[in-house]
């Protein structure tokens, strides 16, 4: 799509957004319905799945059931409350993550794993605080290993709150420090949560979910560590296979010598792999990493409509991927607007016509990076690797030259 009529969509989203309307057709949702319907009503029949929920909603409220795929969710099936109940049947010939939500977001809404069992849930009127029960041995495990990764993810809000404000340079580091010692306890727990199922299909989704985190060799020391049984699943064998390809790319992960220019912020050491990013972009699409071509070298800028040093950055940022876009760099630009129309008219009034934009408005991107103040810029490399962080000025355009010749 050419730039010019993605911007006249963004423009008359904003218009759309200053106009009342008291009434408007609501689209009728064409639904592929991945998921084989099981018509028998037991679920004792093999590889079938009953979901059993009660919520809050009003009477005839739609609810949707969303599967994992890949970084995303696909819509599978629909139904509506009655009486405060609502239910999806269906087959896992394998557990799968699902999300069950109140509204077509699939970014939003209560995740669960779906095996062949009868599911318990309850949606509370605030989602995160929505449970799930099964009396599977899949269920208790996976229940017991969210419930802990809970109290991580308690701990590292936290350590944010504790701040209550203050961000000094000094406060500033211990949060960074303290953070990396909450990391390596977390991924301690996973390591050995694993080790200690071995002859658990949990343990076997974990090391899955785990690939883009460990090196190669941790990798394969957890996955032989899994039990005979557990390795010959077809999802184990996938997951061999993922692995494998790790393992031949070590080189590409060496440390890699770069320009004297640019050694204040391309250290030559090791690069993390950058984390997860996905948001939805101005046109209600999910936009995230993995949706830019593989091989670019990516600025990810963060930013938002009312960050005065953030708009005057942005010439500079169009600038330089109107000059450095042919060669194959690409931006991504994550807002932590909490208003769309403040958000959609700052993407067309400064003229950011790249097409990768996410907003965040919980901010949940910007933690995972440890963002704490914007603008903050950082690049990543051909490879998907972190290469430099809080990257800006003279230095932003070198490191972006030294990345397209790597």
């Amino acid at each position: 799509m050419s730039n010019f009529p993605r911007f006249a969509i963004i423009i008359a989203s904003f218009l759309l957004f200053q106009c009342k309307q008291s009434s408007k057709p609501e689209k009728t949702l064409e639904i592929q319905k991945e998921t084989v319907k099981v018509q028998a009503t037991s679920i004792t029949d093999n590889n079938a799945f009953l979901i059993k929920g009660t919520s809050f909603s009003l009477e005839n409220t739609t609810i949707y059931l969303f599967k994992a795929e890949d970084d995303s969710f696909a819509l599978v099936d629909s139904t509506t409350v009655s009486d405060a109940k609502f239910q999806f049947k269906g087959l896992a010939e394998a557990p799968s993550m699902y999300r069950i939500s109140e509204n077509r977001n699939k970014n939003k809404g209560f995740s669960i794993l779906v095996d062949a069992s009868e599911i318990h849930v309850f949606l509370n009127k605030r989602i995160d605080h929505s449970t799930a029960y099964s009396t599977s041995t899949v269920q208790k495990e996976y229940n017991d290993y969210t419930s802990q990764m809970t109290v991580f993810k308690d701990k590292g809000m936290a350590l944010y709150y504790g701040l209550k404000g203050n961000f000094s340079s000094e406060n500033i580091k211990k949060l960074k420090q303290d953070r990396l010692s909450l990391f390596a306890e977390q991924n301690s727990f996973i390591e050995t949560y694993i080790k200690d199922h071995s002859n658990s299909y949990v343990a076997a989704f974990l090391v899955k979910e785990n690939i883009p985190t460990y090196n190669a060799k941790t990798l394969r020391a957890l996955y032989n560590g899994l039990s005979p049984d557990i390795r010959d699943l077809d999802f184990s064998k996938s997951i061999d296979s993922l692995i494998v390809e790790k393992e031949s790319k070590i080189e590409e992960r060496l440390p890699v010598v770069v320009a004297k220019k640019v050694e204040e912020n391309f250290t030559g050491e090791y690069r993390p792999k950058a984390y997860k990013i996905s948001g939805l972009n101005p046109y209600g699409e999910t936009v995230s990493l993995k949706s830019i071509p593989k091989g670019k070298v990516v600025l990810v800028d963060f930013w938002a409509s009312w960050c005065g040093p953030c708009r005057a950055t942005n010439p500079t940022l169009v600038a330089l991927h109107k000059k450095y876009k042919s060669q194959g760099f690409e931006i991504l630009s994550v807002s932590e607007d909490k208003a769309e129309a403040q958000w959609l008219n700052a993407i067309a009034a400064d003229g950011l016509t790249w097409d990768y934009h996410v907003i965040d408005k919980n901010k949940s991107i910007a933690f995972r990076y440890g963002v704490e103040s914007i603008p903050f810029k950082l690049l990543i490399d051909k490879n998907g690797n972190i290469a430099s962080e809080k990257i800006s000025g003279r230095a932003l355009e070198a490191g972006i030259q030294q990345l397209l010749k790597e």
